[in-house]
């Protein structure tokens, strides 16, 4: 088996990508001259192709090693947030307002490393590794647009690995977990139709304020009365829009809202109540209301056949004791779309120092333990090898 381990020099390389990177973020669907650094670094190394596929931003790059028919692929996001920046370093944010809060910026300089391991042991191995350097994973649209390309299918991807990293969990350790992962994500949309009028004279309106109250008060039952409530579910309304002078009634009443559930049955099972719910209230209150799915994310599911692959991939990057389970969160990743069309395993990399605090993503003052970029760069790489060499 043979030794993927990033030598000194390449460490303190891609710690080096990471930093720039850090100092310069793009928001989704602007990282314009993100995907310009990660281009030149990729064009540096010997052996890694950048494939035309027309993108705004991101791009798509290749490995070939020895003659093979097996494809994988590996993926990085690479996005930052609309946030001011309030961990000090000084490595800090040079963009105001903006900030890779969620550390895209360690994905990115940890995929390049996989890329460096890859490209420099190409003549070890059988087989293509795809390199997806995402756009817009923060808004949950960019997997879609990497797949809308056609690179799967040209060229036969059979297999995708990707990661994020975790400051819950410390630097050195891995959560390697079958089944799922994170959740999937429904945005809502709903509007009220009333009648409008005079304030003075409810009985000549159809209010649906009032209604929109109602709806509210009973959707949220979903949650404690229509799903096992041994499975994870969030239903909120986040936004509520309807009115303005104090004497007037309005026709209509605007509300957003979202719902998060890693279980595909239980999704399906709420869907369907929130659907009636809002239905039934509405004609309750003598209203009508318009029901419009926004944006719908599926789960991030590991896929069984690859556990054996993950915990390899952890033992042989990091060591024996690396990969540990804990507990799936309700936070959504795209990632999810690439698993709609082949196998796929998303690992949480540890990027905590044991005595630092832990600042949760989105904080303002999140920050990664930068010594774990070796770490997610090299099962990077192993989950790519090993795939590759195996009969899955």
């Amino acid at each position: 088996m043979i030794a993927l381990t990033l030598t000194e020099s390449e460490e303190q390389h891609i710690r080096a990508c990471k930093i720039h990177l850090h100092r310069h973020p793009e928001t989704s669907w602007h990282e314009v001259e993100t995907t310009a650094y990660l281009r030149r670094e990729l064009e540096a190394l010997e052996g890694v192709e950048i494939l035309p596929y027309a993108l705004n931003t991101g791009l798509i790059a290749k490995i070939d090693g020895l003659p093979g028919d097996r494809c994988v692929a590996l993926r990085s996001d690479i996005d930052a947030l609309d946030l001011n920046e309030a961990w000090e370093s000084p490595n800090k944010s040079l963009v105001p307002g903006k900030a890779h809060g969620c550390g895209h910026d360690f994905h990115m300089a940890s995929l390049l490393g996989a890329a460096t391991l890859l490209a420099r042991t190409r003549d070890t191995w059988h087989g293509r590794v795809l390199l997806l350097f995402q756009p817009a994973e923060e808004t949950t649209n960019g997997a879609p647009e990497l797949l809308r390309t056609g690179c799967f299918e040209a060229n036969n991807v059979q297999a995708v690995f990707g990661l994020h990293n975790r400051p819950e969990v410390e630097t050195g350790k891995v959560v390697v977990k079958t089944g799922p992962l994170m959740a999937a994500k429904i945005n809502f949309k709903i509007t009220v139709h009333g009648l409008g009028g005079h304030g003075s004279m409810p009985h000549k309106c159809i209010d649906p304020i009032v209604c929109a109250a109602a709806i509210i008060q009973n959707v949220l039952t979903v949650t404690s009365r229509n799903v096992d409530p041994m499975r994870a579910l969030v239903l909120s309304i986040c936004s509520i829009h309807g009115g303005t002078p104090d004497n007037l009634i309005v026709d209509t009443v605007e509300m957003t809202g979202s719902m998060r559930y890693l279980d595909p049955d239980t999704g399906a099972r709420a869907l369907e109540r929130l659907k009636t719910i809002v239905s039934a209230t509405s004609a309750t209150f003598e209203c009508t209301s318009d029901f419009e799915i926004v944006e719908s994310v599926p789960s991030v599911i590991n896929h069984e056949s690859l556990f054996q692959i993950a915990q390899t991939a952890a033992a042989q990057a990091i060591g024996p004791d690396a990969a540990i389970v804990t507990e799936s969160c309700l936070a959504t990743e795209d990632f999810a779309q690439y698993m709609q069309r082949v196998p796929g395993f998303f690992y949480w990399v540890g990027s905590r120092k044991p005595d630092d605090t832990c600042y949760a993503w989105h904080n303002a003052c999140f920050h990664t333990d930068d010594d774990a970029l070796r770490n997610a760069a090299q099962i990077l790489a192993w989950s790519a090898y090993l795939y590759l060499s195996s009969n899955i």
